[in-house]
């Protein structure tokens, strides 16, 4: 019985690699995959959207042209001590750590 079990079991692990390992179909290319629908103007592709906990990404980070430092101006609370206003391309403003980028609050722009 447990021979039969063990042989079973091998076939499983045996058929389930051999489904996983096949290649891409032939004229594939992973990277030009979405490439049609980026240059299509009537495709429209959403932007990543982040939540409390998320890391600001280090390119808004990083770069002082995204600090927000008219935060008044702009209506926005005044940022926790060791806090600061970033905005991304898209006029989303997200309240995150100095030292960290973790989004503490965030105000997303609606189009």
């Amino acid at each position: 019985m447990k021979s039969i079990v063990l042989a079973a079991l091998a076939a499983t692990l045996v058929s389930g690699t051999a489904v996983m390992a096949q290649p891409n179909p032939p004229g594939r290319n992973e990277q030009d995959r979405y490439e049609n629908y980026r240059n299509d103007p009537n495709v429209h592709m959403t932007t990543p959207r982040y939540s409390r906990g998320d890391r600001v990404p280090e390119q808004y980070r990083q770069n002082q042209q995204y600090v927000v430092s008219d935060w008044q101006q702009r209506h926005l609370k005044k940022p926790p001590r060791g806090y600061h206003w970033v905005r991304d391309d898209n006029n989303n403003y997200f309240l995150a750590a100095v030292t960290t980028g973790i989004i503490l609050d965030l105000l997303l722009n609606s189009h």
